[in-house]
């Protein structure tokens, strides 16, 4: 099935630094996907440009021009002098290759496994009706609810989310230090890059307020 993306600017040049709501702080959201988006990033740039073109985008920033290009029904190829990277999607599942790694997530029924290959990691997120678990390299993490109430473990300790009418507070380990708890995964290219969002492809609502837009650190 062909997978219907959202194209969100067209064309901007500009100086500075912002973001939006789909790609993150100092992100600006190129286009959006069921498993998240493309963007380019302002994060210290002085100057930056993009553009549609008849293939794809250019983006040019201080760190050269990137050129993005669709391939095939779902793809796309990103350039930046001698320096490739590849991205094919079905749905919830995509492939990314490109200098030296590679990354692939596929999904199902609500359960979503990331491989990667440099650094070497396989994370898999599963859920059950009250609960979630999430396995890697770096250990294993795991949240239930009762009654509203969270309670997360993981190699770090213990950590708890109480909500008291409509407030929460959490205590014990701080959320924001757990492994693979986060928004989602960056994978950047010369100033453009893919963001997986786990806030589409596995939600955590339990934690989500506590580790919004939290990129998520792979590897042991």
């Amino acid at each position: 099935m062909r997978v219907l993306p959202v194209l969100v600017p067209l064309m901007l040049t500009s100086f500075g630094s912002y973001g939006d709501d789909v790609s993150g702080p100092g992100r600006a959201t190129i286009q959006l996907f069921p498993w998240g988006s493309l963007y380019y990033d302002q994060n210290g740039a002085d100057s930056f440009q993009f553009e549609p073109t008849s293939s794809g985008f250019r983006f040019r920033s201080g760190a050269g021009e990137v050129v993005i290009q669709t391939t095939g029904v779902n793809g796309f190829r990103f350039s930046c002098g001698t320096d490739l990277m590849t991205l094919a999607q079905d749905m919830l599942n995509i492939d990314v290759q490109g200098q030296g790694r590679t990354w692939t997530l596929t999904c199902s029924n609500g359960n979503c496994t990331l491989v990667t290959s440099n650094p070497p990691d396989r994370v898999t997120y599963t859920r059950n009706a009250n609960a979630f678990n999430i396995k890697g390299s770096q250990g294993e993490v795991s949240g239930k609810t009762n009654f509203g109430n969270a309670t997360i473990t993981s190699p770090l300790g213990t950590s708890t989310v109480t909500t008291n009418l409509g407030q929460r507070t959490a205590s014990g380990v701080a959320i924001q230090r757990i492994p693979y708890l986060g928004r989602g995964f960056y994978i950047p290219f010369h100033g453009v890059g893919v963001f997986i969002d786990l806030g589409k492809v596995f939600p955590m609502p339990e934690v989500a307020d506590y580790v919004e837009w939290k990129p998520i650190v792979l590897g042991p």
